[in-house]
């Protein structure tokens, strides 16, 4: 297409506009807009369940009560039963840390053995000091962040409202946007119909996988007779929100609590061994399954859309990146109706 005929196409500037508005309106909200996209997840969650009402002979309107209602009930024992939980497994964690002198004591043996510079031996025990208490902040400061955040609370009120009303006037909105639409729409009905549809099937496919891994994983946890097997083991369904990096990442809080608590034992290799092979079959396995057919792309592009809109949009741009780089797929796959 060009450069002329790109600008003079109504149905590719209309989408450049409603691009451009909608990256401006979130830079504008700012906090506020981690409440938006959360219940915009959420809907995307929950619409097809209030549909399947709808369809089934229930009224419309009590087709969407029903469907909050069962949303804020799932939230609120989230919220009632689990993060407590969280919390009590985390702060048991920080009392129970040892000072990580199972380690520090054979690497001191050792040197001493070997007739090691005094210098070695203080620096030896000052960087291990330094990792027991950079793990015992990092903890600390997680468990602050969701006892004390204010901007915790505010989504709690506000996600709920935004749900309800994105499940309310779904169908009035659509009526509104599309009479905004150009005339010529072919362009943009595919390529909103594809993105509706891969956004739908990402999220319930990701959620299934936060919840599958998270359940497994402590269950291995607790098998493995390792401490506090809740936190770990959900900590690593929360990973795989973030494509690649989060699982790597949860390596090492793994490796910093069995080596605290066995000290250098083989035994940690056989638990670093144990979740690595869950790992893999989730990797390999049963996330392929969960996928198939939704989100058609190589692993390096994948890869660069982490980084890309990780980079730009941050913690957002992370987790919504497999998701716009199947939208720009779909424009890439659907430009030839733009052009006709």
């Amino acid at each position: 297409m060009k450069i002329n005929n790109f600008f003079k196409n109504q149905q590719v500037m209309f989408l450049l506009s409603v691009l451009v508005g909608g990256f401006l309106a979130l830079w504008v909200l700012g906090d506020l807009s981690a409440p938006i996209l959360t219940s915009v997840v959420l809907a995307f969650l929950f619409r097809p369940m209030q549909v399947y009402f709808t369809k089934i002979g229930i009224p419309e309107k009590l087709s969407v009560f029903i469907t909050f209602l069962i949303a804020v009930s799932l939230a609120t024992i989230f919220l009632l039963i689990f993060i407590p939980l969280f919390v009590n497994e985390a702060d048991r964690y920080l009392r129970d840390l040892p000072s990580l002198g199972l380690i520090t004591e054979p690497i001191i043996s050792f040197l001493s053995e070997v007739n090691a510079p005094s210098e070695s031996i203080e620096g030896a025990q000052s960087i291990i000091s330094d990792i027991g208490g950079f793990a015992t902040e990092a903890v600390s400061f997680g468990i602050s962040r969701i006892q004390d955040t204010a901007s915790l609370f505010l989504s709690i009120i506000l996600v709920p409202i935004f749900l309800f009303f994105w499940l309310w006037d779904t169908d009035t909105l659509s009526t509104g946007f599309s009479k905004l639409v150009p005339k010529k729409r072919k362009f943009l009905v595919k390529v909103w119909n594809e993105t509706n549809l891969n956004f739908q099937n990402y999220f319930k496919a990701k959620f299934i996988e936060v919840f599958v891994v998270g359940v497994f994983g402590s269950l291995m946890f607790w098998l493995l007779g390792v401490n506090s097997p809740i936190l770990l083991g959900v900590t690593f369904g929360l990973s795989q929100l973030i494509p690649f990096f989060g699982p790597v990442f949860m390596t090492f809080p793994v490796a910093i609590v069995s080596l605290a608590q066995f000290g250098l034992d083989p035994y940690v290799l056989f638990i670093l061994f144990c979740y690595a092979m869950l790992q893999n079959i989730d990797g390999n396995i049963f996330l392929p399954f969960l996928m198939s057919g939704v989100v058609k792309l190589p692993a390096v592009v994948v890869l660069l859309s982490v980084f890309l809109f990780g980079a730009i949009f941050g913690i957002w741009g992370v987790f919504f990146a497999v998701p716009l780089a199947s939208f720009i797929k779909s424009l890439m796959d659907n430009w030839k109706y733009a052009e006709s």
